[in-house]
């Protein structure tokens, strides 16, 4: 029996870092829709490969696959932000048109194009102003 206040101990001093586990993630119900989206899809894309298991005990392989994204789509969207829900929609219903293309790579599609995170262009050293040095009625600013 001395195992057993080691063990509570142990469970208590846990406690606090296990509460503190959390998710932060961003557009986990985006993701997920997306995903189901297309995994509903495949079987009529031959071409278009997801990544669900390559096996699976139950169900079919498009249940599969809806699993395995339930899961993956637990760290949100990339983009950083949630869509509206009309962005969402439009994007969902070009995928669940059948166009392969767009079930293959969703972000191409013009309606999904939302799920390409935004890049940070460099600007360093133009002075956020154009960097040409000129001024707004075209005359040069003297500047060199």
């Amino acid at each position: 029996m001395p195992r057993l206040p080691v063990l509570l101990a142990l469970a208590l001093g846990l406690a606090p870092i296990a509460g503190a586990c959390g998710s932060s993630a961003t557009g986990v119900d985006a993701c997920k829709s997306i995903e189901e989206a297309r995994c509903n899809q495949v079987p009529n894309c031959p071409n278009v490969e997801v990544s669900p298991p390559l096996w699976y005990t139950t169900g079919s392989a498009t249940d599969a696959c809806i699993r395995y994204y339930d899961t993956a789509c637990l760290h949100g969207l990339s983009v950083g932000t949630n869509p509206s829900a009309s962005d969402l929609k439009l994007c969902v219903d070009d995928i669940n048109s059948g166009n392969c293309a767009t079930v293959a790579e969703p972000q191409t599609d013009p309606n999904c194009a939302w799920l390409v995170p935004p890049t940070v262009e460099d600007d360093a050293g133009d002075g956020g102003d154009g960097g040409d040095g000129s001024t707004s009625d075209g005359s040069d600013s003297g500047a060199d």
